[in-house]
C-alpha cells in the first residue's frame, strides 16, 4: 500500500507541474506577414526637405563636384514644384523648378526638373524609391556625366 501512495503523490506531483506550467508559460509571439501598400503618384505629396551631393563631368574629364539643399513639394497627381541652392564647383546658384513625376506599385519612380532659366541645367532626370513609409525619397540623377544622389525627408508643418 505504501507503494501505490507514493506512486499516486508523484503522479500527482508531475500532473500538477504540467497544469502549471501550462498557465504560467510565457506567450508566443507570433510573427505578421503584412504585404506592403502599393504606391502611386499620391504615394508622393508634401513638402519634402533635401540634401544632394556627387560630381559632374565634362567631355574633356574635368571633374566638378556638387552639393544642394532645398525644398520640393509634390502635388500627388504627378506635379512638383521647389527651389533649392546649387553648389557647383565653389559657385553658389539659387534655382527654382517645376517638373513632373510618376510612381510605379513596387514604390519605384522618376522625375524630370525643368530650371525656371534654362541656363542653370535643365532639364534634370532622375530616379526614386520611396522608403520609410513614404516619408523619404532616395534620390539619384539619370543624365549622362552626373553622379549625384541624395534624401528628400518630408516635411511636418
Amino acid at each position: 500500500m505504501k507503494i501505490s501512495t507514493s506512486v499516486f503523490l508523484a503522479m500527482a506531483i508531475i500532473l500538477c507541474g504540467i497544469v502549471l506550467q501550462h498557465f504560467y508559460q510565457a506567450p508566443i509571439a507570433h510573427a505578421q506577414t503584412t504585404t506592403p501598400a502599393a504606391c502611386d503618384a499620391t504615394s508622393f505629396t508634401g513638402a519634402y526637405g533635401y540634401t544632394q551631393s556627387g560630381y559632374a563631368y565634362d567631355a574633356q574629364g574635368n571633374i566638378y563636384f556638387l552639393a544642394a539643399a532645398g525644398r520640393l513639394v509634390a502635388d500627388g497627381t504627378g506635379g512638383i514644384t521647389g527651389t533649392e541652392t546649387l553648389n557647383f564647383d565653389g559657385t553658389a546658384i539659387k534655382r527654382q523648378y517645376t517638373g513632373t513625376y510618376t510612381m510605379s506599385a513596387d514604390c519605384t519612380g522618376a522625375v524630370t526638373l525643368t530650371m525656371a532659366q534654362s541656363s542653370q541645367g535643365s532639364p534634370v532626370h532622375g530616379d526614386i524609391v520611396a522608403v520609410n513609409n513614404n516619408r523619404q525619397f532616395n534620390f539619384v540623377q539619370t543624365d549622362a556625366n552626373f553622379v549625384f544622389s541624395g534624401v528628400l525627408t518630408r516635411q511636418n508643418q
